[in-house]
């Protein structure tokens, strides 16, 4: 059975970039462009990963990744940032809200696949 990976996030470059990338490993992929269809999506799909940007209309990354922990269901899921802001602030914050990684905008290809693969196996 093939991993669940979604990825939340405004900018259609990520998608057209990440997505690709991913299902060519074999992983799914499942796309929201905010922080509402993101949580939705995260309860619906039960993904195995979750890959957030931070700066979105509406919901926040931070406060997404505050709100699917707060869910039984939700709260085991490996979130990962995606973003372009990588403050030792912005990254401790990010760590607090639970997220287990950090990546940083424009994707690398190969930090992206590694960064998965590991919290996946």
């Amino acid at each position: 059975m093939s991993k669940k990976i979604l990825i939340v996030d405004d900018d259609a470059g990520v998608h057209l970039i990440a997505t690709p990338i991913l299902t060519q490993k074999g992983y799914e992929v499942v796309s929201g462009k905010s922080g509402e269809q993101g949580l939705q999506l995260a309860l619906s799909q039960r993904p195995n990963l979750i890959i957030l940007d931070v700066i979105m209309p509406g919901i926040k990354g931070r406060d997404l990744c505050t709100k699917i922990k707060s869910y039984e269901v939700l709260r085991k899921i490996p979130v990962v940032f995606l973003t372009a802001k990588s403050s030792p602030d912005d990254l401790q914050a990010e760590m607090m809200a639970g997220g287990v990684a950090h990546l940083t905008k424009p994707i690398d290809p190969q930090q992206l696949l590694k960064t998965v693969q590991l919290l996946l196996g």
